[in-house]
């Protein structure tokens, strides 16, 4: 079984470069890149007396917040999906 094969991008978060190594796709690694970036200068510009390190932390908790609210919403909505499912097999 061969490994996929990774590629690099660069990309830019609040001014420094980070390269990305991965099996996606390079537009992927870059609009990740720029979520990031976008993120962490919208939290910066409201708190500028925040340092870097706490914009990343704060950052990832907004982002982990998304990933659990999506991750609810996907639980929940096939939750709802074998309730009607169970309803049409008494029906």
């Amino acid at each position: 079984m061969s490994e996929k094969e990774k590629s690099r991008v660069t990309v830019y978060i609040m001014g420094e470069e980070y390269i990305l190594k991965s099996t996606a796709s390079p537009d992927r690694m870059h609009s990740v890149g720029h979520y990031v970036d976008r993120l962490m200068t919208s939290l910066s510009d409201s708190n500028q007396q925040m340092s870097r390190q706490k914009i990343a932390v704060l950052a990832a908790l907004n982002l982990a917040d998304e990933l659990l609210k999506l991750k609810e919403e996907k639980l929940q909505s096939s939750g709802e999906a074998n309730n009607r499912g169970d309803d049409n097999e008494l029906a």
